[in-house]
């Protein structure tokens, strides 16, 4: 990616989302704008013409982030045709079903409807390696922050696995310090061979965030520090092999609106702890009052063989790969945006194993580097 000359594309409208798929033997990219509507490009390979698309529907409720399938050379957005879906989120393909949030807040397959759970209204429904669904829920407006879009976030996870007639409940996952969880969804990662716990960002009134991971039976499995400060958010950002040998670690920014500084945690479940072994500041990965948690994308995005997390720099108009060297953090190479960053960052591998990142601009303007 860093040797890529990018393709800049013009919008008609500025940017709020963008996902990408593999289309063909190239790239698919679908933009929602502010309005609600939907433009969709098709990207051949490096050194190809970026081509007008076609998706199916092309409008979404303002703000509403995207879901997009491939089938063939067509895209499809994937959404709910029953009841009124929650406008701030997308359903999610499960054993045959959509699973998703309905308007009342409600998570609701379909077919099969409502599933007996209260969901966030922006809740993202993530699924792990052996299937289980996991999804924030019970909202509560006791944990007065809100910077992710409003004043309610997640006193509990709850975990579903398939049943015979849908998605049934199969345990709840509780925040240990008496706080909520402050997030749109928790992050699935193998902390060690076999073992599968749920990440997240957990919050308490008088010493802000910390990391946790917790078991799927609601057992606090590992635990980082917690800022020491009221109101003081951490980014909870990607899982995967961070570490210089390739130990599974995972990347967050602490407090990305004020100085924010990339954090490297490695689970160390014989102590019980997620121990922050490196980090960097100087990084803005979230904006206030956004529901826009995805301006990161995470891999090894120039083929060294050693992952990077890729994340805006403080100013939101270069993309920076920050890696952990044996040496600590570091910034392996910056690349400019060409304008200033709006949108989530989205990827899409073609079928010859090419990584493509794309990124919205506030001038209306599409940059991939394919």
């Amino acid at each position: 990616m860093p040797e890529t000359r990018p393709v800049d594309v013009e919008l008609g409208g500025e940017p709020v989302w963008v996902v990408g798929v593999p289309l063909g033997g190239g790239t698919g990219w679908v933009v929602a704008l502010t309005s609600g509507r939907l433009e969709a490009y098709r990207l051949a390979g490096e050194g190809a013409e970026v081509e007008p698309w076609l998706v199916v529907p092309d409008e979404l409720p303002p703000g509403a982030p995207p879901l997009v399938a491939a089938e063939g050379e067509r895209l499809r957005l994937v959404s709910s045709t029953e009841g009124k879906p929650s406008p701030l989120t997308h359903p999610v393909p499960a054993g045959g079903r959509l699973v998703g949030v309905d308007g009342e807040g409600r998570l609701s397959a379909e077919p099969g409807g409502d599933v007996g759970v209260a969901a966030l209204p922006d809740a993202r429904v993530v699924r792990g390696e052996g299937g289980t669904l996991a999804v924030a829920s019970d909202p509560t407006a006791s944990y007065e922050h809100g910077v992710l879009g409003d004043e309610v976030e997640a006193g509990s996870i709850t975990l579903l696995e398939e049943g015979s007639g849908g998605p049934e409940v199969s345990g709840k996952v509780l925040p240990e310090s008496g706080g909520v969880f402050e997030g749109l969804a928790p992050v699935w990662f193998e902390a060690s061979p076999g073992l599968e716990l749920l990440a997240v960002t957990e919050s308490e009134g008088e010493s802000g965030s910390r990391i946790s991971a917790y078991a799927p039976d609601g057992t606090l499995a590992l635990s980082g520090p917690f800022v020491g400060e009221p109101m003081k958010w951490r980014h909870l950002l990607a899982a995967g092999p961070f570490g210089p040998d390739g130990e599974v670690e995972l990347a967050v920014t602490r407090t990305p609106h004020v100085g924010g500084v990339i954090e490297f945690y490695r689970p160390n479940p014989g102590e019980g702890t997620l121990e922050i072994v490196a980090t960097l500041p100087g990084y803005t990965t979230h904006t206030l009052y956004s529901r826009n948690l995805d301006s990161v994308r995470a891999g090894d995005l120039d083929g060294d063989g050693a992952w990077e997390v890729l994340v805006p720099d403080r100013f939101r108009t270069g993309l920076a790969a920050v890696r952990h060297a044996r040496e600590g953090a570091e910034e392996a190479w910056k690349v400019p945006i060409g304008g200033t960053l709006t949108t989530n960052l989205a990827s899409a591998t073609d079928r010859e194993g090419r990584l493509s990142i794309a990124a919205g601009r506030t001038d209306g303007v599409l940059r991939i580097w394919p």
